[in-house]
């Protein structure tokens, strides 16, 4: 059967609740939709709508299909994308915007977004002139294996090993334990042909720590394992089970020497080891996919609230309590609860993208260093990104979640369409590290930093805002909020305020560190602050990147010779305070615990909040119609551009009702098998006679 595809929306038939909404927004949803994707704009819609012209990207039975059956579709979906690619040339980016698109995730991700920039960060020259035109050209089809069954984060104790053989010039690479086997990697099961594996090096006997190596592991024509290699799949998850996440088992398989990735670390034909300038450079693809999630985290959280905001903006519910209603339903977003929920939320997404952009950014300076031999933006990249990606994927979550529960009982099924984004982005707050390793892996950067800024009186290396509590150990008792009541707060304020608060929890973390030692025992004593540190320092980007954004695009507009005060500016710039004000409001105990925000200003600011709340209540429907999607990648009957909730819901109820398997004698499954003899011996007991029709 073909996929099933329902009527996408007619603009013009847009159900009127949703269209007065529009017709309130002040600003231009297509202004700010360019701002928000910038000159990824015209590429991706026009990608998108080759892709929705035809039916193999439908995603709108995904709801309906097995396990297997959504793998197989996400294999013609990759198919088709091959196909595409060489029809119109696509290059990397093309591709990736294409990816974005589907709405949905298959195995040419892992192989284009993992594997692929791992060829090209870890291959020296040589090996690339071989293997990339390979993987670009899809000859092989790539995944990468680094997490084993015993080991995650901890890439230091990873077990694989990989032993230089010198008589052959061959490497032997084993998973010696059941512990060590490869476990959970995507599109490792069933799709790919080699894997980008991470092994112990082993020369002479010496073990010198983890390196990439390139493993084949099924043949060509017939995709059965290669002699040696064991594979399988991990089944059912939480989501994501488009994707055939695996383990691997590999007993004594040798590889040339020449498969051990060489462009950092390499080892010579006399089995000699010449190091990397810096072993991080090793999981430039992992800090790599740890940037790609906090840039992906505020659209992923958007989709959600895209899809909570129209539905918000369509359902009818209460308000029979409400004199002023005179006993009519009300929409539920003009109930207080539902609009301030959604709206703090919204406001986060953009936070999030703002950072993402700056996030992306230093990935990608960093990745161009990297390719030529350059490590000086390594750490920073490594511990940002670190913090970053645990706390974005842990808010944005949590926030799909509520945007969820808004919903009702419409958001709890699959239809919905939160279910299906929150599920596959619920991966994020593990795949790549455990987020508590990783905010503790950014404070240690940062403890680290400071440590040796002390020491050296050097402080160029020191976050700007933490540099003056560093100079004066008295300044932060000093300080206070200049927060007035009835009036906005500044970006200034706010931004000051975050970094009050960093600069006195990282006081509190050095002065305990370095009463206890300041070696590793010490940090180990203090993980539970070190993880409050690094959330306040991801917590005080956010605040900072978003009001640095808008500032950035108010010269922008300025530079055209154009007026900042009309358009989407001004209606960001609340939206940056509402998320700052909310996001201290929500930790207040930080910011009032040494006075710097007084009892009376925390009530000022819910005071500013809520106005904050109310005075965008218009302008949420453009701020979520400007991320741009597509009925198709929100895949929601209740999200839907034109608002036609209900139809849709009966619509994708009855074919459902279409596909359902039929019972042995063809009638509802489950009757003649089970339910029959139940009813039937119930009637027996109560001296039921049922006669059947003829």
């Amino acid at each position: 059967m073909p996929p099933f595809i329902p009527p996408l929306s007619d603009p013009s038939k847009t159900v009127p609740a949703l269209a007065s909404e529009r017709s309130l927004v002040s600003f231009p949803v297509e202004s700010l939709t360019q701002f928000l994707h910038g000159e990824t704009l015209e590429p991706q819609r026009r990608i998108r709508a080759l892709l929705e012209q035809d039916p193999v990207f439908s995603n709108a039975d995904k709801p309906f299909l097995s396990r297997e059956k959504m793998y197989v579709r996400s294999l013609e979906k990759a198919a088709k994308l091959v196909e595409m690619k060489k029809r119109n040339g696509w290059g990397e980016e093309d591709m990736m915007l294409a990816m974005r698109m589907l709405g949905d995730s298959t195995p040419q991700f892992l192989h284009e977004a993992l594997f692929i920039p791992t060829l090209k960060t870890q291959l020296s020259d040589e090996q690339q002139k071989i293997w990339l035109p390979k993987a670009e050209n899809y000859e092989i089809f790539g995944c990468y294996a680094q997490t084993e069954l015993a080991h995650g984060s901890n890439l230091r104790k990873l077990e694989t090993t990989a032993t230089f053989i010198p008589e052959t010039d061959e490497f032997e690479i084993n998973t010696p334990t059941i512990n060590s086997m490869k476990w959970w990697p995507g599109a490792l099961a069933q799709s790919s042909t080699h894997c980008a594996i991470y092994a112990r090096l082993i020369l002479h006997g010496k073990d010198y720590g983890v390196h990439p190596f390139l493993l084949q592991i099924r043949a060509p024509g017939t995709h059965a394992p290669m002699a040696g290699i064991e594979l399988g799949n991990l089944g059912n998850k939480i989501g994501f089970n488009t994707i055939d996440n695996g383990f691997l088992r590999v007993h004594n398989v040798r590889i040339p020497r020449s498969q051990m990735m060489m462009r950092n670390s390499k080892v010579t034909r006399e089995g000699k080891y010449e190091p990397a300038k810096n072993a991080k450079m090793n999981y430039s693809t992992m800090v790599a996919i740890r940037a790609n999630i906090v840039r992906n985290a505020g659209f992923a959280l958007g989709q959600a609230l895209t899809i909570a905001i129209r539905y918000s903006m369509v359902r009818l519910q209460g308000g029979d309590r409400i004199p002023s209603q005179k006993g009519e339903e009300v929409k539920i977003i003009d109930h207080g609860m539902q609009r301030f929920r959604l709206t703090t939320s919204l406001a986060l997404s953009y936070a999030m993208l703002m950072t993402g952009r700056v996030m992306f950014e230093m990935h990608r300076r960093n990745l161009k260093n990297v390719i030529q031999g350059e490590v000086g933006l390594m750490a920073e990249v490594h511990a940002t990104s670190s913090g970053l990606k645990a706390l974005t994927s842990d808010l944005a979550t949590a926030h799909m979640e509520d945007a969820r529960r808004a919903c009702g009982g419409h958001g709890y099924s699959w239809c919905g369409g939160i279910v299906d984004i929150l599920t596959t982005t619920l991966q994020d707050v593990t795949v790549e590290g455990e987020n508590t390793i990783l905010h503790l892996q950014t404070s240690r950067w940062l403890l680290k930093t400071i440590l040796a800024a002390l020491k050296t009186k050097d402080l160029s290396a020191v976050p700007a805002g933490l540099r003056p509590a560093l100079q004066d150990a008295n300044v932060l008792e000093q300080e206070r909020a200049t927060i007035v009541p009835g009036q906005p707060v500044s970006g200034e304020t706010l931004v000051a305020a975050f970094w009050h608060r960093e600069a006195r929890v990282l006081q509190e973390v050095v002065t305990r560190i370095l009463k206890d030692g300041a070696g590793e025992e010490a940090m180990a004593k203090s993980q539970v602050r070190m993880v409050e540190l690094s959330r306040t320092h991801g917590e005080g980007m956010l605040v900072r990147n978003f009001f640095e954004a808008l500032a950035k695009e108010e010269q922008t507009i300025l530079s055209k010779g154009q007026d900042p005060a009309k358009g989407y500016l001004p209606v960001l710039k609340q939206l940056a305070e509402l998320h700052a004000i909310h996001r201290l409001l929500e930790q207040a105990g930080d910011f009032t615990e040494d006075g710097y925000v007084s009892r009376r200003q925390v009530v000022w600011l819910r005071e500013r909040r809520d106005e904050l709340v109310d005075g965008l209540r218009y302008e949420i429907i453009g701020l979520v119609d400007a991320y741009d999607l597509s009925d198709n990648q929100l895949n929601s009957a209740i999200g839907r551009y034109d608002g036609r909730v209900y139809e849709s819901l009966y619509e994708w109820a009855k074919y459902g009702m279409s596909i359902m398997e039929k019972g042995s004698q063809g009638g509802v499954l489950g009757f003649d098998e089970v339910l029959k003899d139940v009813l039937a011996e119930g009637r027996r007991i109560n001296g039921v006679v049922v006669t059947p029709k003829l």
